[in-house]
């Protein structure tokens, strides 16, 4: 075996044994840009808790080959989602996915809102997003993210989580975000638009169990809303 060149993350859903192949972007990447060779290791993800170490068998811009050495699997993560009103400008929202995605969210909910601006969602574009971000960070878990929702029926989906917060910026008392979090339960935060949550959708929030919480002493974009509270509720 050559020497470990360098120890990237690539990701293959159908791990993990034997012998496996690195789709056509991946093989580029691998051969091309990061020049690896016959022998050099590389470390794969499925996406579902499984990290392996392999070692490249026949490298191949297009498909390159490799063998499984070893794997292990981890333990699901705690539930901790992020629903939140898409901004107008879709880049701060894929920038919110892959941002989040690094960080341990494990769940997505794109929610219309009464004030939202934007409602269009392309799902598939979402998904290569996270791929991306759990090759990128090493997170083993790859996030689900929901089809678009309103937001009665985020109300609705949110009961299984044990703990629901909803962030706004309206008048009211609120908590810090950071002295109500439990960590060691399922978590869900909602944020809103630009335009922030209507006066009723709080009302309801609140009605259906969600506390209220600040985030900061700043009146906060939505893609910042979003890393804050995620950051905050893992702990960072």
């Amino acid at each position: 075996m050559n020497g470990n060149k360098l120890s990237t993350f690539f990701y293959n859903n159908e791990l993990l044994s034997g012998t496996i192949y690195l789709n056509e972007n991946d093989s580029r990447h691998a051969i091309k840009s990061l020049r690896l060779k016959e022998g050099d290791n590389i470390q794969l993800i499925n996406g579902i808790g499984v990290k392996a170490n392999a070692i490249i068998t026949a490298p191949n811009p297009k498909k390159t080959t490799c063998k499984i050495i070893d794997h292990s699997k981890s333990t699901p993560p705690l539930p901790l989602a992020l629903a939140f009103s898409p901004t107008k400008n879709n880049d701060r929202n894929e920038w919110i996915i892959e941002k989040c995605t690094e960080i341990g969210v494990t769940e997505f909910f794109p929610v219309y809102s009464q004030h939202s601006e934007r409602r269009k969602w392309n799902k598939e574009r979402m998904h290569k997003i996270v791929i991306a971000a759990i090759k990128q960070s090493g997170n083993l878990w790859l996030p689900k993210i929901n089809d678009p929702c309103n937001f009665n029926d985020l109300i609705q989906l949110s009961d299984q989580f044990k703990n629901k917060f909803i962030a706004h910026c309206r008048e009211s008392n609120k908590q810090q975000l950071y002295n109500v979090i439990q960590q060691n339960e399922s978590q869900l935060i909602l944020i809103g638009p630009e335009g922030d949550f209507s006066i009723d959708e709080v009302a309801l929030a609140v009605k259906s169990g969600f506390s209220e919480v600040a985030l900061s002493q700043n009146i906060l974009r939505t893609e910042t809303a979003a890393i804050l509270s995620i950051s905050i509720m893992k702990g960072f």
